[in-house]
């Protein structure tokens, strides 16, 4: 009879080898899949809010379209909406937005439209569920192409300020704002956007009223169909330019109307 040629010893070895290879397969899954839900739970911990957001190309050119997405973690509450609102100005003036689609686990994507050179385009996400405030990103802005900015005009906005500081859902709020330039004619505009449990149209690029040779105001009655809503958040900008096509922008300023008779 023809032998293997194999020791015995040697055959003897393949199933505890078989065995530590499978124990070390199994306990590599083990390990993944403590990992997995570990980060699962991770993303459900927490209060509601939103993780992140990006869009895409961060430098767009005339016309070209941005993808914009957002990761919310936190609190699982249901029913919940995520909305993207977009403001655009000076070259070109328009607003939208509405509600991003669900891409993957609590990820949500939605486009803004492409503009012209010399637009500028200023974007929020908000997350909102009836009977909560809702959570609102910080604010992105994004120039396409060239937007004119720091010219020698030397057009600028400073002491930009609100009262109430913090209204009532019926309060009528007054917003104000210095500009200066060198160019003797300017205009100067203001760019709102509210958020509530119902969300309202977008507020865009009404004309502020001058009051003073550099000082202009604007009112804003009701912010949209948030208006009597408590925990309305309301986000504004001043917007400038001048005859020299030198622009300027405020930073975002961020108003809390009050729940009933509660200061925050």
């Amino acid at each position: 009879m023809a032998t293997t040629g194999v020791p015995r010893a040697r055959m003897g070895l393949k199933a505890p080898a078989l065995l530590l290879a499978t124990v070390a397969i199994v306990s590599s899954l083990v390990v993944i899949a403590t990992a997995v839900a570990s980060q699962s739970s991770d993303r459900y911990a927490g209060p509601l809010r939103i993780a992140s957001v990006t869009y895409t190309p961060e430098a767009p050119g005339a016309y070209e379209e941005m993808l914009v997405r957002a990761e919310v973690v936190g609190q699982l509450i249901l029913p919940m909406d995520v909305n993207l609102q977009y403001a655009t100005y000076f070259e070109r003036t328009a607003a939208g937005g509405g509600e991003m689609i669900a891409v993957g686990d609590r990820v949500y994507e939605s486009r803004v439209p492409g503009f012209p050179d010399g637009t500028e385009v200023w974007f929020v996400v908000a997350v909102s569920a009836p009977g909560r405030d809702p959570v609102v990103s910080e604010s992105f802005t994004v120039d396409i192409g060239n937007v004119p900015r720091g010219g020698a005009s030397g057009l600028r906005i400073t002491d930009v300020s609100h009262a109430p500081a913090e209204p009532m859902p019926w309060e009528v709020l007054t917003v104000g704002a210095t500009v200066t330039s060198f160019s003797p004619q300017r205009e100067v505009h203001i760019a709102y956007m509210a958020f509530c449990p119902s969300r309202p149209p977008v507020g865009i690029d009404p004309e502020m009223t001058m009051v003073a040779p550099t000082r202009y105001t604007f009112t804003i009655e009701t912010p949209g169909d948030c208006a009597g809503m408590p925990g309305t958040v309301l986000l504004y900008r001043v917007l400038a330019s001048d005859a020299t096509g030198n622009t300027a922008v405020s930073d975002v300023q961020v108003v809390h109307y009050r729940d009933q008779g509660l200061l925050r």
